[in-house]
């Protein structure tokens, strides 16, 4: 079955539809457009965060249905999506505070990231 052996990937596509609909609900948290902000500024519009549903679903679908060939190019979008989001939050951090880990949301990214990537890594076979 799709789930049982899909299940990091199943649980990452959740995330991403998370992080989706917050910034939908949440528009412009990222409220400073200056230099270094202006990635920041955008990913959180909700253009942006109603890709993230849209992707987070298909790699839902493919965890859950076991799309053995789409399974790898899941592992390589999410962690392009959790290292865009990580890098928008370190920019962020050092806009407001002058150092680049200031807050946990930077740290939380990044796993996320780092997870996706060992994960992808580490395989399933």
């Amino acid at each position: 079955m799709g789930i049982r052996r899909n299940y990091s990937i199943l649980m990452t596509g959740v995330e991403i539809i998370m992080i989706g609909a917050f910034f939908v609900a949440n528009t412009f948290h990222f409220d400073r457009p200056d230099l270094l902000n202006n990635l920041a500024s955008h990913i959180d519009d909700p253009p942006f965060a109603t890709i993230n549903i849209i992707i987070g679903t298909v790699i839902v679908m493919v965890a859950i249905f076991d799309i053995r060939p789409l399974i790898k190019w899941c592992y390589a979008v999410a962690a392009f999506i959790w290292t865009i989001y990580g890098l928008a939050f370190m920019l962020q951090n050092i806009e407001v505070m002058g150092q680049p880990f200031g807050r946990l949301d930077c740290w939380l990214m990044f796993a996320i990231a780092g997870r996706v990537i060992l994960e992808s890594w580490a395989g399933d076979d």
